[in-house]
């Protein structure tokens, strides 16, 4: 058996630790008190997590840190974040199950973002992510059935 390279579990790594995060994010969320004004916990989360960021910047040592090098699409980045932090936390108020909000929020996501995906970036479709499509689609048809 070829040993594992570097790269292979970097890949692997960075991936778990989205999904961990994704859970933790959902999780944390839930827990948000239903009676507090939703832009609190997030003024909170968003300073403490100002902190974590500077620490990042010190810590990693890769790429530029001038402001310079920000591009004006961070503006659309930091409104698609509250966007996507208030959606949830309202829609956790509203009832939806962690599950099934999360599930239908990313496959919706996906399929608005294929179009761009393929056309703008020029990535690929094949008959096996067409099926995974199709089979996403229908799981959500079934998950969302009364």
């Amino acid at each position: 058996m070829p040993p594992v390279s570097v790269a292979r579990i970097m890949y692997y790594a960075t991936a778990l630790v989205a999904v961990v995060s994704v859970a933790g994010y959902h999780l944390s969320i839930k827990a948000q008190s239903p009676t507090m004004n939703p832009f609190l916990p997030l003024a909170a989360a968003y300073f403490i997590a100002f902190f974590v960021c500077v620490a990042g910047l010190f810590l990693w040592s890769d790429g530029s840190r001038s402001l310079t090098a920000l591009r004006p699409s961070v503006v659309w980045l930091a409104l698609s974040v509250v966007g996507i932090e208030v959606g949830f936390l309202l829609a956790y108020r509203a009832g939806w199950n962690v599950g099934y909000a999360a599930l239908l929020v990313n496959v919706c996501s996906t399929l608005v973002l294929l179009p761009v995906a393929l056309f703008y970036f020029k990535d690929q479709l094949d008959l096996r992510k067409v099926t995974g499509i199709v089979l996403s689609l229908a799981g959500l048809a079934l998950l969302l059935q009364k």
